[in-house]
């Protein structure tokens, strides 16, 4: 049997028996992982994805994750299932060149090389959802480099890697992800920690060939959360975020200043699948949104965010990083004040295209 009939048949059996085909459409917290597959013929490809499908089924948390299947893929092929699904995770296997480049297909079946810096590019375009990309190939660690300027986890091979050994990695690593452990802790370093103790259980000797890239920022250290001041920086914006009010997202950006109105709807995206999955929280950012400047309803939308936040220590790393990033206003950031009376000052000094936001009555000195 070919490869190539072998991959096919794969697949029927994936839809047919595969339980995260089956996911409701509210299922807010799944995660999607893509597996992109390329020339297939010679490879193990099939068997990976069978293992894949295997280690997820059996895992303890199998119902967070939902497997997307892609073959043969073309450059355009991948840059449209990426932007078409969306996916948490990204797994890529093939074939890989000594410079890094991924072998792919062209619209004729031949081989088509994939640059680091080309590859790169794409996932800088999907860094919104994209936290991790596995790309199990021989000579794949420079483009998983590129990828982690963007994307917060990329995995790579540092030289050729037997069929043996990858399927291992692959198969431990998802393992790794799937099964339930500590909240505390990087899940997807400890994921890639357990690809490695695959390999070696095996008696193989490339446990050193997977080696894992981090996005640079992801790896200083955070000032812990502050929950007050998250919540006073979102109550604002909560109104056009939920879209309480009758007006639009439109105004926003002019009301609250564009640096602020982007960062806000960044770090909402992240918050707004735990949000809504319970009904308290969503009720208490409901509450905040209708009336932002009421003390009541933001102390308990604070202890809401305060328990999503302490049981996924990994979000509240990613949220802090957003939160204490400078502005993207070239020339400065964002002042947003209030002043009334006579007297009041503005203490400070803006500089650039720094601007002032809000509303100054009476005699302001600056």
């Amino acid at each position: 049997m070919s490869a190539t009939l072998a991959l096919a048949q794969l697949v029927c059996f994936y839809v047919s028996t595969n339980p995260f085909s089956k996911f409701m459409s509210n299922s807010v917290c799944v995660k999607t992982i893509l597996i992109l597959t390329a020339i297939p013929h010679s490879l193990r490809l099939d068997k990976e994805i069978r293992l894949i499908e295997e280690a997820i089924r059996r895992a303890a948390k199998r119902d967070l994750f939902k497997i997307t299947l892609r073959t043969a893929v073309r450059p355009t092929d991948i840059r449209r299932a990426i932007a078409e699904e969306q996916p948490q995770i990204v797994h890529f296997c093939g074939h890989g060149l000594e410079d890094g480049s991924l072998l792919l297909e062209d619209d004729g079946g031949q081989n088509k090389a994939v640059s680091p810096s080309g590859l790169a590019s794409l996932f800088e375009l999907h860094a919104d959802y994209v936290n991790c990309v596995l790309l199990n190939a021989c000579h794949s660690v420079k483009s998983a480099e590129a990828i982690s300027e963007y994307i917060n986890y990329a995995i790579g091979m540092n030289q050729q890697i037997q069929d043996k050994s990858a399927i291992e990695f692959a198969q431990g690593f998802y393992d790794g992800l799937g099964y339930k452990t500590s909240e505390s802790g990087d899940v997807f370093q400890r994921a890639f920690k357990k690809g490695l103790v695959a390999i070696k259980l095996e008696s193989l000797s490339q446990s050193e060939i997977p080696v894992i890239k981090t996005r640079v920022n992801i790896d200083k250290p955070h000032k812990p959360m502050d929950i007050a001041i998250l919540v006073k920086f979102l109550a604002p914006c909560l109104p056009f975020l939920l879209n309480v009010s009758n007006k639009t997202g439109e105004g926003a950006s002019q009301k609250l200043g564009e640096d602020v109105w982007r960062k806000a709807i960044v770090i909402w995206g992240k918050l707004q699948p735990r949000v809504e999955a319970k009904e308290a929280t969503q009720e208490a950012a409901m509450d905040v949104a209708k009336n932002p400047e009421d003390e009541d309803s933001q102390a308990a939308l604070r202890q809401q965010l305060k328990k999503i936040l302490e049981r996924d220590s990994s979000l509240a790393a990613e949220i802090a990083q957003i939160f204490q990033e400078q502005s993207t206003t070239p020339g400065g950031d964002n002042i947003h004040q209030d002043i009334s009376g006579t007297g009041n000052q503005v203490i400070g000094k803006m500089e650039g295209n720094a601007k002032a936001i809000g509303k100054v009555h009476g005699n302001v000195n600056m």
